[in-house]
């Protein structure tokens, strides 16, 4: 028995942290494309693998609503599955929620839709009898303990849960279970969704979150994909497989004494260096020792941004956004420690800074934000414009 385990593929999702007005129009089009791709890439190699089912695990789609022309990609792909005589049993998630009864809903033959109730499919697969339990949501939110109504394993030689939701502990409305909750069903294999990071939460039997097949925003960094399930005589072999077709990612540069050229030659090198094999969107910190930049974020952006289409045929890798990070480690060699210690105390007092910021602190959570952090900024603020760095302190 082979199957594949995923999730969350959020077809048509937006992707957020981008703006459409700078990026190359062929580099948009692959972002808007890629959930689309990431997909196909799990029904090609469901196909090549020769798997003999798919379970899809929840937020097939990003809204309860899809455009014509996402569902038609979406019943085209599981019908390449029903042609290669793969079965594909699938629920709906908090995202893609829908009323089953109500709904008018078509899908190929080979697709089990699970309703909106607990229920099992049990099947014949070579000389095993398989089961499978789950159900979908019918609302965005679902607070009851759904896993309450999952059977308990019953006369079959291998028993599968599905289950989008999160774990009892988070406060999330999602339908809650705990790991306990799910290991008292006896069940062989538990396929989760919901969580965007590929986990393990148990071994034997094995609990996965599958994770999402496409990173959307740059808190989904690195690699995508699903799971593969292969079993031999009992035995279950699990591996991860990449769908991604871009992946959001950070890239760290120190730099010293250097020019914008200078910077821009690093970083471009580094890129380069790199190689990536596929489309990386990425965060640039830029970590500061000293010297100051004498140029803006916006600026120095905007040039990273230029170079990189004047290289773009040759590049897999766009920068969406840049940081300066301070090095902590600064060392005032020109002052003396004495004289700067007591210079702080005398000058740097919260009643003096609270003076000064008067005018602000007659919001609650400025004042709440001045007393816990704003002596501390200051004094950094003070020293690095000491060593002559004004002006270059990350205003977030």
């Amino acid at each position: 028995m082979k199957f594949i385990h995923a999730a969350d593929l959020h077809l048509e999702s937006p992707f957020e942290g981008l703006m459409d007005d700078e990026i190359p129009q062929k580099l948009w089009e692959q972002i808007f494309n890629s959930t689309f791709l990431a997909f196909s890439n799990i029904v090609q190699d469901a196909i090549n693998q020769q798997v003999d089912f798919i379970l899809l695990a929840g937020d097939l789609f990003d809204r309860d609503n899809q455009t014509p022309k996402t569902y038609n990609f979406f019943y085209e792909e599981l019908d390449k599955l029903n042609a290669a005589n793969i079965k594909v049993f699938m629920i709906f998630g908090n995202h893609d929620y829908l009323n089953i009864s109500a709904s008018d809903i078509k899908l190929p033959n080979n697709v089990y839709l699970f309703g909106n109730q607990v229920e099992t499919k049990i099947f014949n697969l070579n000389d095993k009898k398989i089961a499978i339990t789950g159900f979908s949501y019918e609302n965005r939110w679902i607070n009851d303990k759904m896993i309450d109504n999952y059977p308990l394993k019953s006369n079959v030689d291998f028993q599968i849960g599905m289950l989008h939701g999160s774990e009892a502990n988070t406060g999330d409305n999602y339908a809650p279970f705990t790991i306990n909750d799910l290991l008292d069903k006896k069940y062989d294999y538990w396929a989760l969704g919901h969580i965007h990071k590929m986990q393990q939460l148990n071994v034997n039997p094995p609990i996965y979150y599958s994770g999402n097949i496409q990173g959307r925003h740059k808190n989904e960094s690195g690699s995508k994909g699903y799971l593969l399930i292969n079993e031999v005589n009992g035995n279950l072999d699990i591996s991860f497989n990449e769908t991604s077709v871009i992946i959001w990612n950070n890239l760290t540069i120190g730099i010293n004494e250097k020019n914008t050229h200078e910077i821009i030659n690093d970083l471009m090198s580094q890129i380069y260096k790199n190689k990536y094999s596929k489309m990386h969107l990425l965060e640039v910190t830029f970590n500061i020792n000293q010297n100051p930049l004498n140029i803006s974020h916006d600026e120095l952006l905007s040039k990273i941004q230029n170079t990189l289409r004047e290289e773009y045929d040759n590049l897999n890798a766009w920068v969406y956004d840049i940081r300066f990070s301070i090095n902590d480690n600064e060392k005032i060699s020109s002052i003396d420690d004495d004289i700067w210690q007591e210079a702080s105390e005398s000058i740097f007092t919260k009643d003096n800074i609270m003076d000064i910021s008067k005018s602000l602190s007659k919001y609650d959570f400025i004042q709440n934000h001045l007393n816990d952090n704003i002596q501390d900024y200051l004094l950094k603020k003070a020293k690095i414009n000491l060593l002559g760095n004004k002006g270059n302190i990350d205003e977030n």
